[in-house]
């Protein structure tokens, strides 16, 4: 239901969504510090594409970026984008990939929208396609609780998780990933908490 629910809310807003996403430069740091930690040209899986911004972004820095997301509605616009990649609807709590898929993976506000009791699976599915030493760049909003609430795209409702600082790094921490750095960002009226992690030894 949940799954359903949001993927609907997605394929409604995917137009709009594409139209007035762009690049931040606060995003385009991380984006720089996340895939300096890469060798050049190696695989990495964009884990809630959206609509392909960052998959583009990534994918002209020289990388091998496949796209999921639950919605096909965005993966069409990321497809419209014209990124290079792989695109498959996909739930990131069940990933259909081998295990050491991906030297990287960029989650950009798409844990948030899970449920917070479903967040461990979702990790240990992260930790499972990335190689040893593999790094992760995960985005949540800063905050507590969770709900679905009515966002400013077609007064769509969406669901929203929201985490401490120290939720979020007990999370990791028990998902088998060691922090490398955590920051704090403003965007809009929202307080975003970023996170490099790699797979631990």
């Amino acid at each position: 239901m949940h799954r359903h629910r949001l993927e609907t809310a997605y394929d409604r807003i995917a137009q709009e969504y594409a139209e007035r996403n762009h690049m931040v430069p606060p995003l385009i740091q991380m984006g720089s510090r996340f895939l300096s930690r890469l060798r050049p040209g190696t695989r990495v899986l964009d884990v809630g594409c959206g609509d392909g911004l960052h998959m583009a972004w990534m994918e002209a820095q020289g990388f091998q970026v496949t796209g999921i997301d639950l919605s096909t509605g965005m993966l069409a616009q990321a497809r419209a984008r014209g990124v290079q990649g792989k695109l498959v609807q996909m739930d990131m709590c069940h990933l259909a990939f081998p295990p050491a898929s991906f030297e990287g993976i960029w989650c950009c506000a798409s844990l948030l929208h899970l449920p917070k009791a479903q967040a461990p699976m979702a990790l240990d599915q992260l930790h499972r396609v990335l190689v040893p030493r593999g790094m992760l760049y995960l985005s949540i909003q800063e905050g507590e609780g969770e709900q679905w609430e009515v966002t400013r795209f077609a007064e769509v409702e969406r669901f929203f998780a929201r985490y401490t600082s120290q939720e979020a790094k007990a999370l990791l921490s028990q998902a088998g990933f060691s922090l490398d750095e955590c920051h704090r960002d403003e965007a809009g009226p929202r307080q975003w908490i970023s996170f490099l992690a790699k797979v631990a030894e």
